[in-house]
């Protein structure tokens, strides 16, 4: 394939994510959150009751970064940490509902950011868009595990 055509692409995915984080930042900057804050609160969601290691492994941060955040998460009082009963080294992330609200706020903002970044395209385009997406991923994990 042309370089130029790959480099083209690339640098579009790159411009759309950009796109879609400056829009998150600027949309949720009304909740007081940080756009980190805001995205660590988000994986709570999906995964309650986790443990900060777990945190750092699907951020991909390290687990400094995370202590700090949920540092900042727990004096605004959106999560509270618990001592695991098996072993104390270890500490649960609880969501308290000052933080379930404010991902269910950041929920709307989502489909409202989606909605304004693919509006006219068709469902066929929308599937088409997808399926490239996936297979740019997926060549792309395959890529870094090859490394």
């Amino acid at each position: 394939m042309e370089q130029g055509i790959q480099h083209q692409i690339m640098n579009l995915f790159r411009q759309a994510d950009q796109s879609f984080k400056r829009a998150v930042g600027k949309k949720v900057s009304d909740t007081g959150l940080y756009r980190s804050q805001h995205r660590m609160l988000m994986i709570l969601g999906k995964h309650p009751d986790c443990f900060q290691t777990e945190l750092a492994e699907k951020l991909d941060i390290s687990p400094a970064a995370v202590a700090v955040t949920l540092k900042k998460l727990e004096r605004a009082g959106y999560i509270s940490r618990q001592c695991s009963p098996e072993d104390n080294r270890m500490n649960h992330v609880v969501m308290t509902d000052k933080g379930k609200e404010a991902i269910d706020v950041s929920l709307a903002y989502f489909r409202e950011i989606e909605d304004a970044m693919l509006m006219g395209f068709s469902r066929e385009e929308m599937a088409l868009l997808e399926n490239f997406f996936q297979r740019i991923i997926e060549n792309g994990e395959n890529y870094y595990h090859s490394l």
